[in-house]
């Protein structure tokens, strides 16, 4: 299971402070946030050790808007939202940081993406991480990861047999006791 530490501060409430938060497993964290929620919207900075899970897409609860201020990362999205990550399933977008160079900060275009909330994807971190300032609406749906209905080897080895009735949005803190977090210290 998925979990978090943090010094949270509520405030009110449409006010909250999440200070630190470990996300993953608390020995090998694959992010560090610190979130400024104000009346349902959030301001985050994140620092990225570790990927996300690459094995299943997963979307988010609201529209956001990223900035990469260090470091790099690529932006993986599905060809086809029906079918899990793999080759010929995925397109990569590289997202450099605004402050990596001079070159970078003038072409800051290539440094911000938006996404709507049910926008399937993951983030694939490099060595070294990256630091993110992100932008978030106010939830509109649950998040979660988009894992087959029914968990087959079958499915897993012919996924090009599979259709959106196959597939479903599975709650992080079931995903995470059902399949278990991979980001471990030699998980990249």
């Amino acid at each position: 299971m998925t979990t978090g530490s943090s010094d949270t501060r509520r405030f009110s409430e449409f006010f909250q402070i999440r200070w630190a938060e470990k996300l993953g497993d608390l020995e090998n964290p694959y992010l560090i946030r610190w979130t400024f929620i104000f009346f349902g919207f959030s301001v985050r900075i994140h620092h990225w050790l570790k990927s996300d899970d690459r094995r299943f897409f997963h979307d988010h609860s609201a529209d956001l808007l990223s900035a990469v201020l260090k470091g790099e990362y690529e932006n993986v999205t599905p060809l086809d939202p029906t079918l899990p990550p793999g080759p010929g399933n995925e397109k990569r977008t590289k997202v450099c940081g605004i402050f990596n160079s001079l070159r970078d900060f003038f072409g800051m275009s290539k440094s911000i993406w938006f996404s709507k909330a049910t926008q399937q994807h993951y983030l694939d971190i490099p060595k070294g991480g990256a630091w993110t300032l992100m932008f978030e609406g106010r939830p509109y749906h649950k998040w979660g990861f988009y894992v087959p209905r029914k968990t087959s080897h079958k499915w897993f080895e012919h996924p090009e047999s599979t259709t959106t009735r196959y597939t479903k949005l599975m709650r992080p803190i079931l995903y995470f006791k059902k399949y278990g977090i991979i980001q471990t210290a030699a998980y990249q």
